[in-house]
């Protein structure tokens, strides 16, 4: 008689939130419950998965870095639909007032980055909206200092 090995998706002894991944790079994953992560080192050492298959699992991913943003440095912006799915998307950043302080249109894509020039913006905690061509709509909070 063979054992056989079952893996489980997530090994929640392994899942370290506080754990610093080495790397800024944004290569999308996605683990076997379902759900998007960044890269492989976010997915298995901050969340425990175990198995995962490359790219965005469905919809929309935003990502961004770094937060806050201090004076001088740029906001990178990565935007990623599923493998094969070509998109078009709308990206706002807006104040806590509802003050559009930058817009975008990325048209036809599967994934991108974008950088913004964030010296003219002020101090403050503001909104990044991205909204896909299909009405699927992202928000993030991030502050400047």
């Amino acid at each position: 008689m063979t054992a056989q090995f079952l893996q489980t998706c997530v090994e929640p002894a392994r899942v370290q939130p506080t754990y610093m991944c080495n790397q800024t790079l944004y290569d999308p994953v996605c683990g076997c419950d379902h759900k998007t992560y960044r890269n492989q080192c976010n997915a298995y050492n901050n969340h425990g998965i175990n198995l995962w298959t490359s790219g965005v699992c469905s919809g929309i991913d935003v990502d961004f870095y770094p937060n806050p943003v201090v004076q001088g440095t740029m906001l990178t912006v990565n935007i990623a639909y599923p493998d094969f799915y070509m998109g078009n998307a709308t990206l706002y950043i807006t104040d806590m007032y509802g003050k559009t302080w930058e817009q975008r249109f990325l048209n036809n894509f599967n994934r991108t980055q974008i950088q913004f020039d964030m010296t003219a913006i002020p101090t403050g905690v503001y909104v990044l909206v991205v909204i896909s061509s299909n009405k699927v709509g992202v928000s993030k909070l991030f502050s400047k200092y």
